[in-house]
């Protein structure tokens, strides 16, 4: 049986709805689609709208500022790449260290004249730290002559221990023991044998050429076993057809980065030293973005390279740093190409750092075996 229609006026009243509707009802008896379109796009942006609320933007932004307010001095980077974590952090294995019993030996006492360093640790701690060594570099790591490990292994193994107390100690200003962050053998090694941010001389790369055109266009990549998630690659060239000996010239033998002058070069041609120097000088600053994973903004005001009063306070940091690396290559790593008969590998920013600020997410790596900083 059919229901006689309400009036508009007495229906609107009664549904609270506005008259407009019964109108438009009544004018557009089938059309669905205009209201269900409505409907969906108010609800989907709702929908979006309660999922970024309950789970956050996936693709928030973080902002560094890295120099003077208003003149564009900042990197954006988003959150969802997480860009500066350290990976290798997950890898790291602590070691605490034992309680000394009451009359337990020192190390020095328990195994003789032949212990390289730490001998006055009780012999519970030394064997835990030599045990904490040999997880940190992927390989057996003994502290003194057991019969059983050849002069080779332990002369490199006093020269690594030496060099971790050297920077702990010397470089302190750059690496921050005093405050318990330092370094330790994980720091470069990340549980290798052979560091996988070390490097070696390249020599000459492009055999068609000679002289300075031998060693560019040519990609000298390194491939390491990282951690067991993944493999850590990076070039000498920083993927680009610069010189790939920028490191070995500025980190090892100590040349002037400073190559910025107002002289004009147009008569000049490449193969100029001063031109040479410049692009290993761009080589270097992309082996430096690369290893911190920051940008020239970092360091620089990009309106003013070449202008010291307009640089951050990061730049400082890493002049030390250049300086700091530029010392331990000449007085601790190239020398020990003696010991080994062959060529040692060295360090550069990678090494440390391995495409982070803060390496290992700022850990403190000597707070648990302060005896590493001396």
């Amino acid at each position: 049986m059919a229901t006689k229609p309400i009036p508009g006026g007495q229906e609107a009243d009664m549904l609270k709805l506005p008259k407009w509707f019964f109108k438009w009802s009544e004018d557009n008896p089938t059309d669905l689609m205009g209201p269900g379109i409505l409907a969906g796009v108010v609800g989907g942006a709702a929908a979006v709208v309660a999922l970024l609320v309950a789970f956050d933007n996936p693709y928030k932004t973080v902002d560094y500022q890295t120099g003077p307010r208003g003149i564009g001095m900042d990197v954006s980077k988003f959150v969802k790449d997480n860009p500066q974590y350290d990976a290798y952090a997950e890898t790291y294995a602590a070691f605490e260290r034992p309680e000394a019993q009451e009359d337990e030996p020192t190390a020095a006492e328990a195994y003789g004249e032949t212990v390289m360093a730490f001998g006055d640790l009780p012999q519970s701690s030394f064997d835990r730290l030599q045990e904490a060594m040999s997880a940190w570099v992927g390989t057996p790591v003994v502290l003194y002559d057991n019969g059983e490990v050849d002069e080779t292994t332990l002369a490199i193994t006093q020269s690594c221990v030496e060099a971790t107390q050297y920077l702990n100690t010397d470089w302190d200003t750059h690496n921050l023991a005093s405050d318990g962050r330092g370094v330790n053998c994980y720091t470069c090694h990340r549980g290798q044998p052979t560091p996988p941010g070390s490097w070696l001389k390249a020599g000459v790369v492009n055999s068609a050429a000679s002289g300075w055109a031998g060693i560019q266009n040519r990609l000298l990549t390194y491939e390491r076993a990282g951690t067991t998630s993944f493999v850590h690659k990076y070039t000498q060239s920083e993927f680009t057809a610069l010189p790939v000996d920028a490191v070995e010239k500025f980190l090892l033998d100590g040349a002037s980065i400073k190559v910025h002058d107002l002289e004009s070069r147009v008569a000049q041609q490449p193969g100029d030293p001063t031109w040479q120097d410049a692009e290993r000088t761009f080589t270097l600053m992309n082996h430096q973005s690369n290893a911190l994973d920051v940008g020239c903004v970092f360091c620089h005001n990009t309106r003013a390279f070449y202008d010291a009063t307009q640089v951050t306070p990061q730049w400082s940091i890493t002049t030390l740093a250049q300086q700091m690396t530029i010392d331990i290559n000449q007085n601790i790593y190239e020398p020990r190409s003696e010991i080994l008969g062959r060529e040692s590998a060295k360090v550069n920013c990678m090494t440390c750092h391995m495409g982070v600020i803060s390496p290992l997410n700022g850990r403190d790596m000597v707070a648990e075996w302060p005896e590493l900083a001396q």
